[in-house]
């Protein structure tokens, strides 16, 4: 109740003291004419020239271009209405719903007349196994189909396995997915594999994660605490692997001394 007294108190005490403040304002005011002219003039000057962008024709809306190929559509009434007037907002958002596998969709105004609309497509990193393979981008949103292009990334395999259905045309939080798709950036960014094609990621086991490489050659990498340090032995190991020109089955890291076999 206490507390409740003081609040209703301080909330009381404001409104003198916004009076106040108000009060010497006008009194300010009216004691520099000058000044006070030069700021009515002022405001009107630039509610006369908004008025006067809201009306003008060279302001109407002439031209809406995208890119080819986008599959976007507008709203024919958007054509002739006043550019200012817009709402690219509301724009942006009814356009991403048209093809909600856009990562993001971006309205512009192109001063005098053109309305300008960028879209952000979304770029797969790897595969991942829905009913078929389908790839999967750094956020886990599972596109509906793959391009060419993605027919290089690696399949990702031991995701949605702990309840959560993956779903298509969406962003996913299953945990092995999320796994996967941190482990897939570090190895993308590790030296050792910069000149290697990065094939299959298995995230099955958190604690015993593996990769192929070059569709031959396993990497067994421990847990993700200690992907750094083994990718790291792994630079290491290849090197000494690249001088004796071996054929290698599989790499275990996840000793001091990594394990290398031989392919026979």
């Amino acid at each position: 109740m206490a507390s409740r007294r003081i609040r209703r108190r301080s909330v009381v005490g404001v409104i003198p003291r916004f009076g106040g403040w108000l009060w010497g304002g006008v009194r300010w005011l009216w004691q520099h004419p000058s000044l006070a002219a030069g700021c009515a003039l002022t405001a009107a000057a630039v509610w006369l020239l908004w008025d006067h962008t809201n009306r003008a024709e060279a302001f109407r809306v002439t031209r809406v271009t995208m890119p080819p190929g986008s599959g976007l559509t507008i709203d024919p009434s958007l054509m002739g209405s006043n550019i200012w007037q817009v709402d690219i907002g509301q724009l942006a958002r009814a356009l991403e719903r048209q093809r909600p596998t856009l990562k993001h969709v971006r309205v512009i105004r192109d001063l005098p007349d053109r309305i300008r609309i960028d879209v952000i497509e979304r770029e797969p990193v790897a595969f991942v196994r829905v009913n078929g393979w389908l790839p999967v981008d750094a956020e886990g949103f599972i596109l509906p189909e793959g391009t060419e292009a993605d027919e290089g990334l690696p399949r990702v395999h031991g995701v949605g396995r702990l309840g959560a259905a993956l779903h298509v045309g969406r962003r996913n939080a299953d945990e092995r997915l999320q796994l996967a798709l941190r482990v897939l950036e570090q190895l993308r960014r590790a030296p050792a594999l910069a000149d290697r094609r990065l094939s299959e990621l298995d995230v099955s086991n958190p604690r015993q994660l593996r990769f192929l490489i070059d569709d031959s050659t396993e990497i067994r990498c421990g847990s993700e605490a200690e992907l750094a340090v083994n990718l790291r032995r792994l630079r290491d190991t290849m090197a000494a692997i690249g001088r004796r020109d071996l054929a290698v089955r599989y790499i275990d890291l996840r000793f001091d001394d990594p394990v290398v076999a031989p392919r026979t």
